[in-house]
């Protein structure tokens, strides 16, 4: 595994995307944490439930425009799409940052920001 940030944080969003768990465990650290807008997943059989959960007729991915990395942390700035699963149309996208803080390779922490200048703001401060 990469000590580049930038590295696995392209692989985690990748297998996130294809909900691939087998690309996904490995880079799991042992007391991994995700907090979304709603609520905190700690672990990584959390972490693998909240990245397997589907919805009927839409599937959500992470379109990342850009990595910034800093000390060993990880911004992603892009988009969370939801795309119709019949015809890969997206309907509905807003603008989101996900901050990723690794340790030994491994994610430690992912937290995603709805209020993209603010996720900036506190990355680059």
């Amino acid at each position: 595994m990469s000590t580049e940030p930038a590295e696995p944080a392209a692989a985690l969003i990748e297998a996130i995307n294809a909900r691939d768990a087998t690309a996904l465990e490995p880079l799991l650290g042992l007391d991994v944490e995700v907090r979304t807008g709603r609520s905190v997943h700690s672990g990584p059989e959390a972490v693998m439930a909240w990245v397997a959960r589907e919805y009927d007729n839409l599937v959500k991915r992470y379109e990342v425009e850009e990595l910034r990395t800093r000390d060993g942390r990880v911004l992603a700035l892009g988009s969370v799409q939801y795309v119709w699963k019949e015809d890969g149309e997206v309907a509905d996208s807003s603008p989101i940052a996900l901050e990723l803080d690794f340790s030994g390779g491994r994610l430690s922490r992912l937290s995603l920001h709805d209020d993209v200048a603010a996720a900036l703001a506190s990355f680059d401060g």
